[in-house]
């Protein structure tokens, strides 16, 4: 098993608290100095787990977008839908990213600058600057909810929302 495979593993299983380089090392069968190679401290760690998510939804992002036919707004129905339909194993580790994010500035620059660049993207076939923000938060503001278990919302009335958003994005 890989190390960033390892650290996954660990984050689904037993939880952000359990992530140690001694844990990870051992998951993924390598010694200490041998993890300390690749992720000199957990914050490297941390780091790299995190890029590795964000080219996974980037990748799926361009996927959707392939999917979808051309038309209006199709890089934010592409934005909307691969974000609405995650994996929940990948939740998981998004959940413990987001703690590790909130605590180191570096971090915080790297997510604000992919989400400007998102952005960006979502707006490449409309819609306007004004609706693409206003759906763009709406989605992470779903996603920050369901990541920190805060979601009101029953499968229902998420799935309404999602479908309002895609109608939306048409303009």
């Amino acid at each position: 098993m890989g190390m960033l495979d390892a650290a996954e593993a660990i984050v689904i299983e037993s939880g952000a608290r359990h992530l140690t380089l001694d844990a990870v090392a051992a998951r993924a069968g390598v010694s200490k100095g041998g993890l300390l190679y690749h992720f000199p401290n957990k914050d490297a760690l941390l780091r790299a787990m995190l890029e590795r998510l964000r080219k996974q939804l980037d990748e799926a992002g361009k996927k959707k977008v392939k999917e979808l036919k051309e038309g209006p707004g199709r890089e934010m129905k592409a934005f909307i839908l691969s974000n609405a339909n995650r994996d929940p194993r990948k939740d998981q580790i998004g959940s413990a990213l987001l703690a590790a994010v909130a605590h180191d500035p570096g971090l915080l620059r790297s997510a604000r600058d992919d989400s400007r660049r998102r952005l960006t993207e979502s707006m490449q076939s409309g819609p306007d600057f004004k609706r693409a923000a206003v759906l763009f938060f709406a989605v992470l503001g779903l996603i920050f909810s369901e990541l920190l278990s805060l979601s009101p919302l029953s499968n229902k009335e998420r799935n309404e929302l999602v479908e309002e958003l895609l109608r939306l994005a048409e303009g």
